[in-house]
């Protein structure tokens, strides 16, 4: 029985055509890649104004505050954002695909899950570990790769993992019960990794933290904002955090950020004490 510590070096296997990839997988991932197309893309994309076991990891309490209660405040996705979401799909179908035909055991693909009253649906369990499948700019593949997450992690990728590993503590799938993993794919080019992480400790606080995000939600509105950062180490300016920069609700939380345009993407920033010179987009 193969374990998953092989995992990455099996998949890369079949890349090569070395591995077990034949016409039940080639079905599998052309009818996963038809229903995430076909979800997408026939009707308009609503927001979830619900709490999800997903959302869990938020770090910012007044962003999810503004999706449960005020979901229509939420700007708009255009298509390169919707379009983009796709690609994720897309290569989390590959990833699951490869794993399947690598001869791992692979179980359990979005079953949906309940802590609470709280839903959500995990990715995949391997090998009776829980896993999340993340494709990651070439920046971010690093961070997994040298399983960096603790120390630096805007988009609360911990809390929702350990979230999914908690709701299978009585999952006869899962059979390791503390650890989970990040399946990850670089996007810009094939390269993939896992990121494993240990959340006994996590898994003791996991209840009392879904009770209270459940307290944030149904109360006022968190009035603490992410902090803005330096724009850059010699810029007097400061700009919105990461994770605000991709927030839904950066026009209520932040309506005095400005948007400057810059060759490597916009910035949004906030005390504005040397005008760049570059354009600004007037909203």
């Amino acid at each position: 029985m193969k374990t998953i510590d092989t995992l990455i070096n099996d998949m890369e296997q079949v890349v090569l055509g070395l591995g077990g990839w034949d016409k039940a997988i080639t079905e599998y991932l052309a009818t996963t890649i038809s229903k995430v197309a076909e979800d997408r893309f026939s009707k308009p994309q609503e927001p979830r104004a619900y709490l999800s076991l997903s959302g869990l990891g938020n770090p910012c309490d007044r962003d999810l505050w503004y999706k449960v209660n005020m979901s229509e405040k939420a700007a708009p996705m255009g298509p390169e954002t919707l379009g983009t979401f796709f690609y994720g799909d897309l290569l989390e179908a590959l990833v699951i695909a490869l794993a399947k035909a690598s001869g791992h055991d692979v179980q359990g693909e979005q079953d949906r899950l309940d802590v609470h009253g709280i839903k959500g649906h995990r990715d995949v369990v391997i090998d009776g570990m829980t896993v999340d499948v993340k494709s990651a700019s070439s920046f971010s593949f690093e961070k997994f790769k040298a399983s960096k997450l603790r120390e630096e992690d805007p988009f609360g990728y911990i809390s929702q993992l350990s979230s999914y590993v908690y709701a299978g503590k009585d999952d006869p799938l899962v059979t390791n019960k503390t650890e989970g993993a990040f399946l990850a794919i670089r996007k810009d080019r094939f390269k993939l990794c896992l990121d494993r992480y240990d959340f006994t400790e996590e898994l003791k606080t996991k209840e009392a933290e879904i009770l209270k995000k459940k307290e944030v939600v149904s109360g006022p509105i968190p009035k603490e904002r992410i902090p803005p950062v330096p724009q850059s180490k010699t810029s007097p300016n400061t700009k919105l955090a990461t994770k605000c920069g991709y927030c839904s609700f950066r026009k209520e939380c932040y309506p005095e950020a400005r948007t400057f345009l810059y060759s490597s993407g916009p910035a949004f920033l906030v005390d504005v004490k040397k005008v760049p010179n570059v354009m600004e987009v007037i909203d």
